[in-house]
C-alpha cells in the first residue's frame, strides 16, 4: 500500500496543478478544477461527496462518514481549494507545476494550504475505506473562496446550508511551526483570530495657495498630527491566558518571561526580544498577539503642488483582540478626533470581533498528546491568526476550531509564514510526512474515544 506521505504528495501535485486562482472577482478560482481532482480520487471508493456550487465554477465537496453513536463528539476536517495569484516571473520554478525538487513540493498553494487540504482527504478516504467506525461523524470539507472571505464557501454554508458542514470540532491550517527557531519544542497550534474593524479618517481643511500657507488650515498638516497621535495612543497591551500558555511553551529566560508577562512592562520587553539574535524575528507577532493594532496603511492629501489641500483622508487597519468591541473601538478613535474639533470625522462601523477556542477541550487535549509523540518534548504554543481563516465561521457557530500540523524543524514560524502568499512557495516532504501522520493519529484517536 502506499504510504500516506506519497499519497499525499501525489494528491498535493495535482491540487498545485488545478492552478485555482482566486484574484477576488466572483467569477474567479475556477475552484471546480480542484473539486474535479478529488472526485477522481475518491472515486469508485464508496465514498460519496456532496458537490455545491453556490455560483458558477466556485465548487466546494463534502464528505460524512456517520459516527456509531449520535451523542459523540463530531470532527470535521476542512481545507480550502483556492489559492492567492501569483507573478510568475519571481519565481525560480514554474508556480503551478507542483514539481518535485530536492524533496520539496513546489507551486502556490504548496503551503497555504493544498498540502492540508490533501491530507484531510487521504485520511478521511483510508478511514473510510478500511472499515474505521468512528463514534462522532467525521466530515471532509474542500472549499472555495477562503482568499476572498468565503462569501462563495463557509462564509455562504454558514448564511444558507450550514447542516452540510457542521460538526463540534474542526481540524484546519495555522498550526505545527516551531516558535522560537530551530530546535524550538514549542509547536503552534492555531486557536483563534483577532477581529478587523477597518476605518478612514477624514480630515477637513481650507484651499488656499501654497504661496501664503500661514494661518491656513493645510488638510495634510493635521494628517500628520492625526497620525501622530495614533501612534502615541496606540492600545494598551492585554495579557491573556492564550499568551501565558504560549510564553511557558517557548521556555523564554525567567526574566525576560516575566516582562513579557506583564502589561506594564510587555512593550519594553518586545524591544529588547526583538534584539535578541534568534528571537528577535517573533517581536512582531508577540505585539500582534498582545495588543490590538491600529495600522496607517493610506494617507491622502492634496491633488496638486502649489495648492494647500483642504481634505485628506488616513485608512486604518485595526485588528482586535478577543473582549474587544465595536463600541471600544470607536471610543479609542473619538478620543484622537476629540483633539481636533471640527477638522476630524470617522468613517465606517464594519466589525468583525475576535474569535477564539478554550484550550481545555478534550480536541485540544489530544493535539497536545499527539505532538508530544511525534516531537519529543513538544509542548503546544497557542497562537491568534492574524489574518482570516474559515475556522471563525465554525467558531460563530459554537464548535472548536484549531490549526493543526506538524512541521519540519527547519520550518519555523516565521519561515512557514514567510512562504504564505510569497513567490517559491514550497515545502518540505518532511512536513508532509510528519503532518499526515500526526493528523491520522489525532482523528483516529479522537473518533475512538
Amino acid at each position: 500500500m502506499t504510504s500516506l506521505r506519497d499519497e499525499t504528495v501525489a494528491l498535493l501535485q495535482q491540487l498545485i496543478r488545478a492552478e485555482t486562482v482566486n484574484d477576488g472577482a466572483i467569477d474567479s478560482g475556477n475552484e471546480w478544477r480542484a473539486a474535479a481532482v478529488l472526485e477522481e480520487f475518491f472515486a469508485g471508493s464508496g465514498v460519496e461527496l456532496t458537490r455545491v456550487e453556490p455560483f458558477p465554477g466556485r465548487v466546494s465537496v463534502v464528505a460524512r462518514l456517520g459516527g456509531t453513536d449520535p451523542q459523540a463528539e463530531s470532527l470535521a476536517l476542512v481545507g480550502h481549494t483556492d489559492v492567492v495569484p501569483v507573478k510568475a516571473a519571481d519565481w525560480v520554478h514554474p508556480p503551478h507545476s507542483g514539481e518535485l525538487i530536492d524533496g520539496e513540493v513546489w507551486g502556490r498553494g504548496a503551503v497555504d494550504m493544498l498540502f492540508l487540504t490533501a491530507s484531510y482527504a487521504v485520511i478521511f478516504k483510508r478511514l473510510a475505506t478500511s472499515g474505521f467506525a468512528p463514534s462522532g461523524d467525521l466530515v471532509f470539507a474542500a472549499v472555495a473562496d477562503e482568499e476572498q472571505g468565503s462569501r462563495a464557501g463557509v462564509g455562504w454554508f454558514s448564511e444558507n446550508d450550514w447542516s452540510t458542514i457542521a460538526a463540534d470540532n474542526v481540524l484546519t491550517e495555522w498550526g505545527g511551526a516551531r516558535l522560537g527557531g530551530v530546535g524550538s519544542t514549542a509547536m503552534t497550534v492555531g486557536v483563534g483570530e483577532k477581529g478587523a474593524a477597518p476605518r478612514r479618517i477624514v480630515v477637513r481643511g481650507d484651499a488656499a495657495h501654497a504661496s501664503a500657507p500661514w494661518g491656513r488650515s493645510n488638510a495634510a498638516v493635521t494628517l500628520a498630527k492625526v497620525i501622530d497621535r495614533l501612534q502615541s495612543r496606540a492600545p494598551k497591551p492585554r495579557i491573556s491566558e492564550q499568551w501565558l500558555e504560549t510564553l511557558a511553551a517557548l521556555a523564554l529566560p525567567a526574566e525576560l518571561s516575566t516582562r513579557l508577562a506583564s502589561p506594564d512592562t510587555i512593550d519594553d520587553a518586545i524591544d529588547e526580544l526583538s534584539e535578541h539574535p534568534e528571537l528577535g524575528e517573533l517581536a512582531p507577532f508577540v505585539h500582534a498577539w498582545t495588543h490590538t493594532t491600529v495600522a496607517v496603511t493610506i494617507v491622502e492629501a492634496g491633488s496638486k503642488v502649489n495648492v494647500i489641500p483642504d481634505s485628506g483622508s488616513i485608512s486604518l487597519d485595526i485588528r482586535v483582540l478577543p473582549g474587544v468591541t465595536a463600541e471600544d473601538v470607536e471610543g479609542h478613535l473619538a478620543s484622537v478626533a476629540a483633539e481636533f474639533p471640527g477638522l476630524v470625522s470617522v468613517e465606517g462601523d464594519w466589525f468583525s470581533p475576535a474569535n477564539e477556542s478554550a484550550t481545555t477541550t478534550r480536541l485540544y487535549a489530544q493535539i497536545e498528546s499527539t505532538l508530544a509523540e511525534f516531537v519529543p518534548g513538544a509542548k503546544p504554543a497557542p497562537i491568534l491568526g492574524v489574518g482570516g481563516s474559515d475556522a471563525r465561521f465554525y467558531r460563530l457557530h459554537g464548535a472548536n476550531a484549531f490549526g493543526f500540523g506538524i512541521l519540519s524543524p527547519g520550518l519555523t514560524f516565521s519561515v512557514a509564514r514567510n512562504r504564505f502568499h510569497s513567490a517559491n512557495e514550497r515545502l518540505d516532504l518532511e512536513s508532509i510526512d510528519l503532518t499526515v501522520r500526526g493528523l491520522d493519529h489525532v482523528v483516529r484517536n479522537f473518533l475512538s474515544a
